[in-house]
C-alpha cells in the first residue's frame, strides 16, 4: 500500500528531515553507471596533504531490534512515542570513520557525494530493506551523531531509507526509522519499520563487524 503526505512529508511529520531523499526519476539508471564505473568507490590512495588531519566520527556499529508501526496516521500530529509496534526484527548497520562535516551536503537533486563502501547493511535476516543489504548506499549524509541519512535504489523510482537519529550518549543507543520511498512525499505504508540500536564505536566497532 503506498502513501502520500502533502507539504514536507513523512519524514517531517515524524520529526525528520530528507536531506538524503532524491529525486527519484532516473536515479536507479545512475546508480548502477555510477557501480559499473566505480564511482562509489573512490576510496583509494590519496596525494599527500599538508593540512592538518580533520576531526572524525569514530567507526559505528550498529545493533537494532525494529518494529513495524502499525497506526501511522498523517491525518494526525503523532509524535514517536504514539506509534504502536508489531513484530521484532533484527538489524545490523556499519558506519566506518569519517570526517566531521563542516559544509552543507549537496541538494538532492545534486549527484551524492562519494559513499565510502565499508558503509553497509550486515545483517538483515527477515529482508526488511528490500535488498538494500545487497547493495552500496547510494547517498548518505552523516551528521553524527544528531542525524544521518542514507539512501539505497531497490527498484525503479524507488529507494530504501534509513534515518538515525536521537542519539543517546548514557546508554550508548541511537534510533532507526526505515521505509521504501518514492520521494519525500510517497512511501510504502506497510513498510514503516523504526526500533533502538546498541552502539559500538572504534576498535570495538571494527573488531565486531568482522
Amino acid at each position: 500500500m503506498r502513501g502520500r503526505i502533502a507539504g514536507a512529508g513523512l519524514l517531517a511529520a515524524l520529526g525528520w528531515s530528507a536531506i538524503a531523499m532524491p529525486q527519484l526519476a532516473g536515479v536507479t539508471t545512475a546508480y548502477a553507471l555510477a557501480v559499473d564505473q566505480g564511482a562509489l568507490h573512490p576510496f583509494s590512495a590519496e596525494p599527500a596533504s599538508s593540512k592538518p588531519p580533520a576531526p572524525m566520527h569514530p567507526a559505528r556499529l550498529l545493533d537494532c531490534e525494529l518494529g513495524r508501526i502499525t497506526n501511522f496516521d498523517a491525518s494526525k500530529a503523532q509524535k514517536p512515542s504514539d506509534f504502536r509496534f508489531e513484530g521484532r526484527h533484527a538489524f545490523r548497520l556499519f558506519l566506518p570513520a569519517i570526517p566531521v562535516r563542516t559544509t552543507p551536503p549537496p541538494s538532492s537533486t545534486r549527484p551524492p557525494e562519494p559513499v565510502d563502501p565499508d558503509t553497509r547493511i550486515l545483517a538483515d535476516p527477515d529482508g526488511l530493506s528490500r535488498g538494500a543489504s545487497d547493495k552500496p548506499f547510494y547517498r548518505v549524509v552523516d551528521y553524527w551523531p544528531e542525524r544521518v541519512e542514507m539512501t539505497t535504489p531497490v527498484a525503479d523510482q524507488a529507494s530504501n531509507l534509513v534515518i538515525l537519529d536521537r542519539f543517546d550518549t548514557q546508554r550508548n543507543t541511537v534510533n532507526l526509522f526505515m521505509t521504501v520511498a518514492n520521494d519525500a512525499v510517497t512511501y510504502d505504508q506497510a513498510h514503516l519499520y523504526a526500533g533502538p540500536c546498541q552502539v559500538r564505536t572504534g576498535d570495538a566497532a571494527i573488531t565486531a563487524s568482522h
